[in-house]
């Protein structure tokens, strides 16, 4: 065989251990279902739109890097949480020691991937009937750390990545700062099975009971996955003052304004979402009266929270007011 040939064959073979490499790459993507690209598409923007001092010329940056090359995640995202690059420039300019000190943990999501991973796999052993579902990883103008679309979950990884240590002294209110001060580089695997989890269920909630159920059997599952107590703020805050929490719930459970126990903690004088700890509480109790534990979360994550029938049995199966 001549020269010619050789290095003929040899440019083939290199061709197709190339496209072989590239398939086996894009098929382990698919098969993990867990997407990092917005959160390195952000930062080249991030740095890039600090190079120029025109507010325009940075929407521009923000727009041709990021929210351009968005994947469909985070176009779920803006779409549900009503942003884009005028926001996100804006939310940048306001807040610029929160996204300098957040940026080293966003980037260290890709290192949490092989626990995430594993987290999902024992998540299937506890739950067999398990969906597959894709996560995003994405950068919200610190619009929120996690939520769901269409079966799709959606982390927010400014919010899900910060603790203690990140700096909020910029926020006029205590919101983030209640929301990090337990949080720990961990909690990154709480948001995501919490929202692997809200891919599971069916409807959420038309009454208060029925929306805190939904949320709060998120954090109940969550700690059944990974095995650990949960140090979320307002479980830390529900469980030293449960008694009083649990008599005014009851008060207002049945009716459909959340706001003084959902997603209020940037108006709460005290403690936000604490309808979370009471969702949570009310799931705990159902499981540990149950007889079969592997039934328990079945029947916990397939709850339709939004049927009221369906709630009061399981609030009632669950012994929590008795």
């Amino acid at each position: 065989m001549n020269r010619l040939k050789i290095t003929l064959l040899k440019s083939f073979v290199l061709i197709l251990q190339g496209t072989l490499c590239q398939v086996l790459v894009a098929n382990a993507q698919n098969d993990q279902n867990i997407f990092t690209s917005d959160v390195d598409h952000f930062w080249q923007a991030f740095d890039s739109m600090h190079t120029v001092q025109d507010k325009e010329q940075q929407i521009a940056f923000m727009k041709t890097l990021y929210t351009d090359k968005a994947t469909p995640g985070l176009l779920q995202f803006m779409e549900v949480r009503h942003f884009d690059a005028v926001k996100l420039v804006e939310n940048i300019t306001k807040y610029p020691k929160f996204w300098a000190s957040i940026r080293p943990n966003t980037l260290r999501v890709k290192e949490k991937l092989p626990a995430i991973e594993q987290a999902i796999a024992d998540f299937r052993k506890l739950y067999p009937e398990l969906r597959n579902a894709k996560m995003y990883f994405t950068i919200t103008a610190t619009r929120s750390a996690g939520t769901v679309k269409d079966s799709i979950s959606l982390i927010g990884t400014e919010l899900a990545t910060g603790n203690k240590y990140t700096d909020v002294s910029e926020f006029p209110d205590n919101r983030l700062a209640s929301f990090f001060k337990n949080q720990e580089s961990d909690n990154i695997l709480l948001v995501a099975v919490h929202e692997y989890v809200h891919t599971q269920q069916k409807a959420e909630g038309k009454i208060l009971l029925g929306q805190c159920l939904d949320e709060g059997a998120c954090d109940f599952v969550a700690e059944q996955v990974l095995k650990t107590t949960l140090t979320n703020s307002y479980l830390v805050y529900g469980r030293s003052h449960e008694d009083t929490l649990k008599t005014q719930f009851k008060k207002e459970m049945m009716g459909t304004d959340f706001s003084n126990w959902l997603y209020n903690g940037a108006v709460s004088k005290t403690m936000g979402d604490l309808g979370y700890f009471m969702g949570y509480v009310i799931c705990k109790s159902y499981y540990l009266h149950a007889k079969d534990k592997k039934k328990a979360i079945k029947d916990i994550i397939s709850l339709d929270y939004s049927d009221q029938a369906a709630i009061l049995k399981f609030l009632d199966d669950s012994k929590y007011y008795q």
